[in-house]
């Protein structure tokens, strides 16, 4: 499925959607983010994606973390909202905003924006994030700064860790799978994965500097990516 066959099937739901949004924004936070699971969940049935979730004990029971995960394609928002027990807001670039029904969403959930190519704003960014981390408010956030559209990794940006150490929270690390393959590439009932990594407490990352912390978030998402995959683990499938 082509993403703009995934954007034809979602059409009549659209103005539902932003008007959800819209009211949306009138309710706690919780109940917005229950409102988007539901939507996230029908966008991953018309696009024939079974969503397989592993190891969601391990989400720390205190509020107040930083979700780490992996970049791979269009879905990967739905399925992260979809899995995830726990509410939770995220960072994305401020073009996202632009577009119409997702620019009302990200209004409704909080979502941090900033742009990419101003430094100062990424600093803003940064300082905001550890203020919400502070204050109990869940964040997740992608490292590698783009998508892969495959199962490869790429190298994590220091950068995007330095919130949870300024705030002293715990770091998830959280492995999307195959997440890239039912709009991305096309292929069709399609089960992906969100695998849920051990939680990385402050205690066990003091010592390390921002650039460690990413690479440690790096390395066991690969190891869970590898895990699952087993002997047909392909990065670039």
């Amino acid at each position: 499925m082509s993403k703009v066959m995934m954007w034809v099937k979602l059409f009549v739901y659209l103005p539902a959607m932003y008007f959800s949004a819209l009211h949306g924004q009138k309710q706690p936070f919780s109940v917005r983010f229950e409102m988007a699971k539901i939507w996230s969940s029908m966008v991953l049935k018309k696009a024939k994606a079974k969503l397989v979730v592993s190891d969601a004990q391990h989400i720390p029971l205190q509020d107040g973390m930083l979700f780490v995960a992996n970049h791979q394609g269009s879905l990967d928002a739905f399925m992260l909202l979809a899995a995830s027990t726990v509410p939770f807001t995220a960072v994305s670039k401020v073009e996202g905003a632009k577009i119409p029904v997702l620019g009302a969403w990200y209004r409704c959930m909080e979502v941090i924006l900033f742009d990419r190519n101003d430094m100062r704003d990424s600093l803003r960014m940064v300082k905001e994030c550890a203020e919400r981390l502070k204050i109990g408010h869940n964040i997740l956030i992608f490292p590698e700064g783009t998508r892969s559209y495959s199962n490869k990794v790429a190298p994590f940006k220091a950068g995007a860790l330095k919130c949870a150490m300024i705030a002293k929270v715990p770091v998830v690390p959280v492995a999307l799978i195959d997440g890239h393959l039912p709009i991305d590439v096309g292929r069709k009932r399609v089960k992906v994965h969100v695998v849920y990594g051990l939680p990385i407490h402050y205690e066990e990352y003091e010592t390390m500097n921002s650039q460690q912390l990413a690479d440690e978030c790096q390395l066991r998402i690969v190891e869970m990516i590898k895990k699952v995959k087993g002997e047909n683990y392909d990065e670039n499938d």
